[in-house]
C-alpha cells in the first residue's frame, strides 16, 4: 500500500497543482490524502479546495479549516479589527456556502490498515487536537504525550510546515508539509509518501518545483487581506527559531545536508547557485518577490526575520 499525503496547502493554487502532478505522474499511490488546512491564506481558496476534492481519495480537517467553516476560532482570527478577520471573511466569501459546509463536515483524522495491527494513522497538528505542533526540539517524553493513547504503527500530520521524521517508541511519526507555505528553509512544496513494505512502514519527503512568482503575484492582484504580510511569509520560508529546528530535525530523521538554494534571477551576473548556511547566526538579506525566476526550486537563504508577533502564526 502507498498513500500520498499533502497537508498544509492554503490556497496556493499553483504549488497545489505541482504536488498532484508530482503524486500522479511520479508515485502512483493507492490513495492521496489532504491533511487539512486547505484554503485560508492563499490567492485562490475555491479553486485550489475545488481540486483538492476532485482529486483526493480523503480529505480532514485542519485547524484554518475549522475556522472558515465556523466551528470555533483561533488566536488573531478571533480578534475584530486583525487583518487575520479580513482575511477569514474574505476567504469564506470567496469559497461559498457550499464548499464552507463540506469543510466543517472533514473528519478529524482517518486510517490505512494494509495488515492487523499495522495502521498509518492520519491528521493534521496531533492525534489530540488541531492547535498544537509537533515540534522537533520536543523532547520525547513531550512528544510522547501525544500518542499515549495512539495504536497505530505510523503516524502522518503536518500544522507546523516543517517536514521531518522521528520515532515515537516503535511508531514512525513524520510531518509532511507544507505543500502550500513550506517554513523550514525551502520554497518547494512539501509532501510525504508513506509505503507499507514486508519490514512496515516506510516514509519519504518529496519535493517539486512550482512557480513561486505565479503565487506571490496571485496575492497581489486579487488584493487578498494582509498580503505583503503573506507574501513576505512564503519567500521567507523559514521561522524565528530555524537553526534550532533544523538541528533538531537532523538529529532525528537525517534531513539531506545543504545544497544549492537558490539560483540567480534571470540577468543575474553568475551562474552558480548560492549555497545554504543553515546555522549563520547574522540575520540574512530581504528577499524581493519580485526576483524570483518563474520556475524557482530551491531553498530560501536570504530574509530579514519579522517581529516575533507576526511570526507566531501556527494559528494559520
Amino acid at each position: 500500500m502507498r498513500v500520498a499525503i499533502l497537508a498544509d496547502i492554503h490556497g496556493n493554487l499553483p504549488a497545489c497543482e505541482a504536488v498532484l502532478d508530482d503524486i500522479t505522474k511520479s508515485v502512483a499511490p493507492d490513495y492521496i490524502v489532504a491533511a487539512g488546512d486547505l484554503a485560508l491564506r492563499g490567492a485562490h481558496p475555491r479553486e485550489t479546495v475545488e481540486l483538492l476534492f476532485s482529486r483526493c481519495h480523503a480529505l480532514i480537517m485542519g485547524n484554518t479549516d475549522a475556522y472558515l467553516a465556523g466551528n470555533y476560532l483561533g488566536g488573531a482570527y478571533r480578534e475584530r479589527d486583525h487583518w487575520k478577520t479580513e482575511l477569514l471573511r474574505w476567504t469564506r466569501d470567496q469559497l461559498g456556502d457550499t464548499l464552507l459546509q463540506q469543510l466543517g463536515q472533514m473528519p478529524f483524522s482517518l486510517r490505512y490498515t494494509p495488515r492487523k495491527g499495522q495502521d498509518l494513522f492520519i491528521c493534521h497538528a496531533n492525534p489530540r487536537n488541531l492547535e498544537e505542533s509537533l515540534d522537533p526540539t520536543l523532547d520525547d517524553h513531550a512528544v510522547r504525550r501525544f500518542f499515549t493513547h495512539l495504536d497505530a504503527a505510523a503516524c502522518a500530520f503536518g500544522h507546523l510546515h516543517f517536514p521531518y521524521r522521528r520515532r515515537v517508541g516503535r511508531m514512525l511519526i513524520a510531518d509532511v508539509a507544507s505543500a502550500g507555505i513550506p517554513r523550514d528553509g525551502d520554497l518547494r512544496p512539501a509532501y510525504g509518501v508513506f509505503t507499507f513494505t514486508p519490514k512496515g512502514w516506510r516514509v519519504q519527503i518529496r519535493r517539486v518545483r512550482y512557480p513561486v512568482r505565479k503565487a506571490t503575484q496571485a496575492l497581489t492582484a486579487r488584493r487578498v487581506p494582509g498580503g505583503p504580510l503573506l507574501i513576505h511569509k512564503l519567500v521567507e520560508a523559514r521561522y524565528r527559531h530555524h537553526n534550532a529546528l533544523m538541528e533538531a530535525a537532523r538529529r532525528h530523521s537525517g534531513l539531506p545536508p545543504p545544497g544549492p538554494v537558490l539560483r540567480p534571477p534571470p540577468g543575474a551576473s553568475g551562474s552558480r547557485p548560492t549555497h545554504a548556511a543553515p546555522f549563520e547566526n547574522s540575520p540574512p538579506p530581504e528577499v524581493d518577490p519580485s526576483t524570483l525566476p518563474l520556475d524557482m526550486d530551491g531553498t530560501v537563504t536570504g530574509a530579514s526575520p519579522l517581529p516575533p508577533d507576526a511570526l507566531n502564526d501556527l494559528d494559520g
